[in-house]
């Protein structure tokens, strides 16, 4: 039993120690295996007259607004307050029942026509001295009254008709012909949209840089692409103590009538306009707070380079592109695509891409540093 036991035991060392050997060559051969270097791509950092770009949201506005209500009470007998086309200056909107204004004005004329007649005959009489100054006078002053209550009655009358002041759109309106309104009361709003405009906030840094007249573009959620172009209109003369900010006051053409008011608008404002290094936006990223990129460095195998990780500064942005003030300088190369894939020192190989500058993106729409 004892020479079968030490029998069995060496037959197993025997038949097992190839197996260790090959397992233990091929671990150690596993470290010395050369990996195959990442494909990247990557972009140029270079230099581009660039604005700096102010933002900022703002709600438009009619250029002209006004509520439309009746002077006096009464019955609605004709109603043409349509929000489904413009209405001219002076035309219609709305007609109240006139009988007794009409009436009333009917009355002053004859009054009037009436006091005239004697004062005519009074000068007739006064030739001949058989009338006297006081009754003279008296019968200018009757001429007079009669004729400042006509003008009274004719205001009454012309208030039982309401005008547009200005041509304009006129907003939703319950208001029916047989309705009964009340005095003061709003029966619609007339806007004029021959232009919009967008009032916005600024920081106080730039009082004093944006004057009237100033360019500036607005973006709008309903209109996606389209671009509308305006000029600063006015500026505020006091900063908020709050918000250390100021309101601005664009003007926008709005000839299509495409705008409507309390619209909220996207505004963008260039202004001083410089040299900036940029870089395409999909190469910073943001680690903790801190933005860095992925430059390539050369190394002396031809067509291949080391990863370097830099922390940089951020500039302005734009639509496309970065600036960037520190940790770049023109002509370094860094990752666009294939970030995930990188850490610092890594070796890659580079698909060169389109170099990303102001000239390829709308410098107008970015954003201020």
């Amino acid at each position: 039993m004892i020479v079968a036991i030490l029998a069995a035991v060496g037959a197993a060392g025997y038949y097992s120690w190839p197996l260790e050997a090959t397992e233990s060559a091929s671990l150690k051969a596993k470290p010395s295996a050369v990996r195959k270097p990442i494909t990247v791509e990557a972009s140029a950092a270079s230099m581009q007259r660039i604005d700096r770009i102010v933002e900022a949201v703002g709600t438009t506005r009619a250029v002209r607004s006004v509520e439309i209500a009746p002077l006096s009470a009464g019955r609605v007998v004709e109603s043409r307050l349509s929000h489904t086309t413009e209405v001219k200056a002076r035309s219609l909107l709305l007609a109240l029942d006139s009988v007794i204004e009409e009436a009333d004005v009917v009355e002053a004329k004859a009054r009037l026509e009436e006091a005239s007649r004697a004062l005519q005959r009074s000068d007739s009489l006064k030739q001949s001295s058989s009338m006297s100054q006081a009754t003279l006078d008296s019968l200018k002053a009757q001429a007079k009254i009669a004729r400042a209550q006509l003008g009274r009655a004719s205001k009454r009358l012309n208030d039982r008709f309401l005008r547009a002041p200005f041509s304009g759109f006129i907003s939703f309106s319950d208001i029916e012909t047989g309705s009964r309104v009340k005095a003061g009361e709003v029966v619609a709003v007339l806007d004029d949209l021959s232009g919009v405009l967008v009032e916005f906030s600024v920081p106080e840094d730039l009082f004093g840089t944006l004057k009237p007249g100033h360019a500036l573009k607005a973006h709008a959620a309903s209109f996606p692409g389209r671009e509308f172009a305006g000029t600063i209109d006015a500026i505020d003369t006091r900063i908020d103590t709050a918000s250390r900010s100021f309101k601005v006051r664009g003007f926008i053409e709005n000839t299509d009538r495409a705008l409507p008011a309390g619209m909220f608008m996207h505004v963008s404002i260039g202004v001083d306009e410089s040299e900036a290094l940029i870089v395409p936006e999909e190469a910073v990223v943001i680690d903790e707070g801190q933005p860095f990129i992925f430059a390539l460095v050369s190394t002396k195998t031809p067509k291949l380079y080391r990863v370097e990780k830099r922390e940089v500064m951020i500039g302005r942005r734009g639509y496309g592109y970065v600036e960037l003030t520190h940790g770049v300088a023109p002509g370094d190369e860094v990752v666009t695509r294939g970030i995930q894939k990188v850490r610092s020192g890594t070796m890659v190989k580079k698909r060169s891409s389109k170099t990303t500058g102001a000239s390829d993106t709308d410098n107008s729409a970015g954003s201020s540093s």
